[in-house]
């Protein structure tokens, strides 16, 4: 269920009439204001509509039901209207005062928690406690068991709804298919029949034996190309060798003195020569000669025959890679052959295959070259083959599709037919089951008292951590009739009543904790959650656990109504500290009689700086106040996670200037973000990223530009005037680059997160942050 509009008029403060456009994709939604401005008036008419309770009103001694029409109002002017995505629904007084709603039954679930009662139930007495815990537990006459059945029965009833669309739109889809085939045959299921009659195995065969041909084909033109490449290297190196040689008896002929055996003779010489230490005698006519005359003149002579010389080392080169190319070239041709061979397998296999000589020709010699030259020479008319090959596998594929339609679309008409028989057959028993069950009270309470305190438990850990705290327990005292207990752990004590020891606030978010617990345990994801004003006053760290908690708890709820006072949860949400993209947010501004309740709907303060920059919204001052403001929330953010050195003031309000300034040169040599690569199954990859950004460049920038704040958007000053608009712009829009690269564009909050241990990151995983500490 989607909440779309509620409207109210004539109800309580709403002396005027007022609606509330809820977001289609947003189950949360918050409305702010300063006490007196009407937000108690606007939860009150949520639950004066979808419960039994009256609101707020119920809260005070002596209520008087007529007090819920507006001062100066009658009571046909009173008018409360919900309008969902399946049903409207609405509530007037009678003339006598009562509440009158259409329809009467069925209308949305829904809880609600004040701030009165917060803590009532903690404080309660046993029996007390149980009476509150038997509005969400119905343990009389309607048991768990019971609830469960109910459920089985909403399955099976959701189920017939389901077998029933499903099995018209596979009727609805055999008629689509046979009227666009013309509408053969006498009737549907005749043509049916007849489609279904076809031999599905033989055009799978055929399919199979094209398919293979044209892989085959595909991979045999991979090694033609590789064959083609290898020629082309094989002819060059061949050209090249037989210029090499040309060269070399070209010069001996022209050089009749030139001896290319000479040359390799004293070649072989000098390196003997080198590898002698000493030498008395020549080694060829035995005259008496030393090593370095010897070398000296060898030498000599062999820089004579330099040309003759690089001549012979070329033919050598040359031939080397002639050599080396023939045989790459030469072992291409076996692995063609192969695939050939295979492919000329495949074709003959299939009748209609036209080129019957040239397979014939095909060689099962996998050393053969004959078989490349006869594939060349025919390639293009093979080429010419495949495509129609191809094009006849693209029918028989659509042939294929086409009788499989049919055959899912009637397999599915003929189990959901039994399906929803089955199911038919299911709900009447289960309908009967449902008057006659009947379960143990005290078990099943124990088991539900079980479940509650672990989810209470959970809520209570995550808004308090490590604190000593919890160890909730919620569970009867056997020994008398409707008698619930409630103990917890406090330091090293255990068992113990928590109003006795436990502060305030931390009574006030055990209450709320053990509320969400019990209105998730009866809300099937169809329940309205109404929190008015449960939070007064709370630290920082403890409202963003609160927050987490109810946005981690949201997906249980049709749609979860905050009203609240308490600035800072607001302004949480507007700097991106909290996530925000699954909240909407209003504002409640100055409540007159005559003018009534007022509505406005805040912007996000990044919303607001976008708002601000555009040239027919441009205003100096306030632009450059509000990215000051802005800016300092992020370098808060920034500073905080990394613990960077700050001078101790009261109150903690550092300056812009102070915050920038705390950011160390190593931090900034360091600080960068990876944007993740969202996957197509819309969760962000853990390890691909799409885009790595140093910060560095955009602080920098940030701190030529920090003066503008202060001369510009606090104070009034001289220099503020001399500021041109296209500074206070530049800080504005390097304050968005900034933002946009630290938010996380799915929840809207920033990267609070160091679960890796390397890193900051955001809840959805779609920004990192490093480094995880200043260096």
């Amino acid at each position: 269920m989607k909440l779309n509009s509620l409207y109210v008029n004539s109800f309580r403060g709403a002396t005027k009439p007022i609606i509330l456009n809820f977001s289609k994709d947003k189950n949360i939604t918050l409305i702010y204001a300063e006490n007196g401005n009407g937000k108690s008036s606007i939860s009150d008419a949520l639950i004066c509509l979808c419960s039994d309770s009256v609101g707020s009103l119920d809260d005070k001694s002596g209520k008087d039901i007529s007090f819920l029409k507006s001062l100066g109002s009658s009571s046909e002017d009173l008018a409360i209207k919900l309008v969902t995505d399946t049903e409207t629904y609405s509530a007037t007084m009678s003339a006598t005062n009562k509440i009158i709603k259409n329809p009467t039954i069925g209308l949305p679930k829904l809880n609600a928690l004040r701030r009165s009662q917060i803590t009532t139930f903690i404080e309660d007495t046993a029996s007390k406690r149980y009476e509150v815990l038997s509005s969400f537990i119905d343990v009389s006459n309607i048991t768990k068991s019971e609830t469960e059945l109910k459920k089985l029965i909403a399955t099976l009833e959701k189920e017939n709804i389901k077998n029933s669309g499903g099995l018209t739109s596979a009727k609805e889809t055999l008629n689509h298919i046979w009227d666009k085939e013309g509408k053969p045959l006498s009737n549907l299921e005749t043509w049916i029949k007849f489609e279904l009659s076809k031999d599905l195995s033989k055009l799978t065969n055929e399919i199979n034996e094209i398919g293979n041909i044209i892989s085959s084909w595909y991979s045999l033109n991979i090694i033609v190309t590789c064959i083609k490449s290898e020629k082309i290297k094989y002819d060059l190196a061949k050209t090249k060798y037989d210029n090499a040689k040309l060269n070399l008896e070209k010069h001996i002929i022209e050089n009749s003195n030139s001896d290319n055996n000479l040359l390799l003779i004293l070649n072989e010489t000098k390196k003997f020569l080198s590898t002698q230490q000493t030498i008395e005698k020549c080694p060829v006519c035995e005259k008496d000669n030393s090593k370095e005359v010897l070398f000296n003149a060898i030498s000599d002579r062999i820089n004579k025959l330099i040309q003759l010389n690089n001549l012979t080392k070329l033919v050598s080169e040359t031939k080397s890679n002639y050599t080396t190319y023939g045989s790459r070239f030469q072992s291409q041709i076996e692995p063609f052959n192969t695939n050939l061979i295979g492919f000329k397998k495949l074709a003959q296999e299939l009748k209609s295959f036209k080129f019957l000589t040239f397979l014939s020709n095909i060689s099962d010699d996998k050393e053969t070259k004959n078989n490349y030259a006869e594939f060349i020479i025919n390639h293009n008319n093979l080429e010419i083959e495949i495509e129609k090959l191809s094009t006849n596998y693209n029918i028989l594929i659509k042939s294929q599709g086409h009788y499989n339609a049919i055959k899912s679309n009637k397999d599915s008409v003929d189990n959901l037919t039994k399906s929803s028989d089955n199911s038919h057959n299911l709900l009447a028993k289960a309908n009967a089951s449902l008057k006659i069950i009947e379960n143990s009270r005290k078990e099943f309470i124990d088991l539900q008292l079980s479940d509650i305190s672990k989810e209470v438990e959970e809520m209570y850990q995550l808004i308090h951590p490590n604190e000593g705290l919890g160890n909730v327990r919620l569970f009867l005292n056997h020994n008398f009739q409707g008698s619930l207990n409630l103990t917890a752990n406090f330091l090293t004590a255990s068992d113990i009543p928590p109003s006795s020891v436990y502060s305030e606030s931390h009574l006030d978010t055990l209450g709320i904790c053990i509320f969400l617990a019990l209105a998730k345990k009866e809300s099937n994801k169809d329940m309205i959650l109404v929190l008015d004003d449960v939070v007064m006053s709370v630290d920082e760290k403890h409202l963003d656990r609160i927050i987490e908690l109810i946005h981690n708890e949201a997906k249980y709820f049709a749609h979860i109504f905050i009203s609240t006072h308490y600035r800072p949860w607001r302004e949480r949400y507007r700097n991106n500290r909290a996530p925000n993209s699954n909240i909407q947010f209003m504002e409640l501004r100055g409540w007159t009689k005559e003018r009534g309740i007022t509505i406005a709907k805040p912007m996000l303060v990044l919303d607001e700086i976008k708002f601000l920059i555009l040239p027919e919204n441009f205003h100096r001052e306030n632009l450059a106040g509000t990215t000051g403001r802005f800016l300092e929330a992020l370098l808060d953010f920034l500073t905080f996670n990394f613990q960077s050195k700050l001078k101790r003031k009261p109150g903690n309000d550092f300056s812009l200037s102070e915050l920038l300034d705390a950011l160390s040169k190593d931090l900034l040599k360091l600080l960068k973000i990876q944007i993740m690569y969202l996957n197509e199954d819309s969760n962000y990859d853990k390890i691909k990223y799409t885009d790595e950004i140093y910060l560095k460049d955009i602080i920098d920038k940030i701190k030529l530009l920090k003066a503008v704040r202060n001369q510009v958007g606090a104070h009034f000053t001289f220099d503020g005037q001399l500021v041109s608009d296209y500074d206070i712009e530049e800080l504005a829009l390097l304050t968005i680059e900034l933002a946009e690269l630290l938010i996380c564009p799915r929840n809207g909050n920033l990267p609070d997160r160091k679960n890796s241990g390397s890193y900051w990151e955001t809840k959805s995983g779609s920004i990192r942050l490093f480094p995880l500490i200043e260096p």
